[in-house]
C-alpha cells in the first residue's frame, strides 16, 4: 500500500516544480505543437496547392525548430534539481516533469516530420523522403541554435526582417556556430529516430494485444 503521506510530498512537489516552471513550459509546448498541428492541416490536404496551402506550408517551415528545441531546455534541469528540497523531488516531481515535456515536444517533431514524408510519399517522391528528412533535420538544428543563442523566435523573421536578419547572420558568423550546429543536428536526428522507433513499437505492441484479446475466448 502506498503511504498517504509520501504521495502527498509528491503532490507538493509536482506543484512547485508547475508553480517554478509551467508559465515557460507551457508556452514553448505550445509553439513545440503548432508545427505538428501545420503539418496534418498543410500534408493532408489534397486540393490544389493555393497561396493558402503555400502560407500554411512556410509557417510550417518557419515554427518546425521549436518542436525539437525543447530539449535544448535541458539547460534549466540543473537548476531545478539544485532547488529541490530532497532527492525524492527529484526523482518524482522534477525529472518526470522535464521527462514529460521533452517526450510531447519530439512526438510533435515526429508528428510533424512524419506527416511531411507521407506527403512526399504521396507525390510519388517516397525515394526523397530519408534525404529530405535528414535536410530538415539540419535546418531545424540551425533554427534550435539561433532560437537559443540569438534568442530568435519564429516569427521574428516576417515581424521584423531586418532586425532578424542581422541576429541571424551575427549568430551564424559566430566562430562555434558551425560546432553547435552539427552537435545540435546529431542530437535532434537520434532522438527524432528514438522517439520514432518507440511509437512504431508502441503501436506495434498494442496491435498484437488487440490481435490477442480477439482471438481469446469469452472477451
Amino acid at each position: 500500500m502506498v503511504d498517504m503521506g509520501s504521495l502527498t510530498v509528491v503532490a507538493r512537489n509536482l506543484v512547485d516544480v508547475a508553480a517554478d516552471n509551467g508559465r515557460w513550459m507551457t508556452w514553448n509546448l505550445i509553439l513545440a505543437v503548432i508545427p505538428a498541428g501545420l503539418a496534418v492541416l498543410v500534408f493532408r490536404h489534397r486540393g490544389p496547392r493555393t497561396a493558402v496551402w503555400w502560407t500554411g506550408a512556410a509557417l510550417f517551415g518557419l515554427f518546425l525548430p521549436n518542436a525539437p528545441y525543447v530539449v535544448t531546455d535541458l539547460v534549466h534541469l540543473r537548476d531545478d534539481v539544485l532547488a529541490a528540497d530532497t532527492d525524492l523531488a527529484v526523482i518524482t516531481a522534477v525529472l518526470p516533469a522535464y521527462a514529460s515535456f521533452i517526450a510531447v515536444g519530439l512526438l510533435a517533431y515526429v508528428l510533424a516530420v512524419g506527416e511531411m514524408g507521407r506527403y512526399l510519399t504521396g507525390l510519388g517522391l517516397g525515394r526523397w523522403r530519408g534525404p529530405v528528412e535528414v535536410a530538415t533535420h539540419a535546418l531545424c538544428a540551425v533554427g534550435v541554435v539561433l532560437g537559443r543563442v540569438a534568442g530568435l523566435n519564429s516569427w521574428e523573421p516576417v515581424t521584423e526582417p531586418h532586425g532578424a536578419a542581422e541576429r541571424i547572420a551575427l549568430t551564424l558568423s559566430w566562430r562555434g556556430a558551425p560546432l553547435a550546429v552539427l552537435v545540435t543536428f546529431a542530437v535532434i536526428w537520434v532522438c527524432h529516430g528514438a522517439t520514432r522507433a518507440l511509437v512504431r513499437h508502441g503501436i506495434a505492441a498494442v496491435g498484437s494485444a488487440t490481435q490477442t484479446l480477439r482471438r481469446t475466448p469469452g472477451v
